[in-house]
């Protein structure tokens, strides 16, 4: 029998699943109201608090870009990159 190696997205995908069902138990408008008030945080905060807001908001979607990237179509991947375009002009911006 050979042994099946694991490959790095095997392995977020594994270690993403409780996070991600903690995520789905979550009132509906929670990421999207948590999203917006770091982005606020960002735009308004003194320069550390808007930094960490900015980032925690950049690897926020892009753990979400990376997981669903096999799945989404061509408009779904250009969305997500655009998103995160947006955050690093953003954070450029006000820094």
């Amino acid at each position: 029998m050979s042994s099946q190696q694991v490959t790095f997205r095997q392995q977020v995908e594994t270690r993403s699943r409780p996070a991600l069902a903690r995520l789905h138990e979550q009132p509906r408008l929670l990421i999207p109201l948590a999203t917006l008030v770091l982005i606020a945080l960002g735009a308004f905060a003194p320069m550390p608090y808007a930094l960490a807001a900015f980032a925690l908001v950049f690897a926020f979607i892009a753990w979400i870009a990376y997981l669903s990237w096999p799945v989404v179509p061509l408009s779904g991947r250009l969305m997500r990159l655009a998103m995160l375009a947006l955050i690093c002009v953003l954070a450029a911006t006000r820094f």
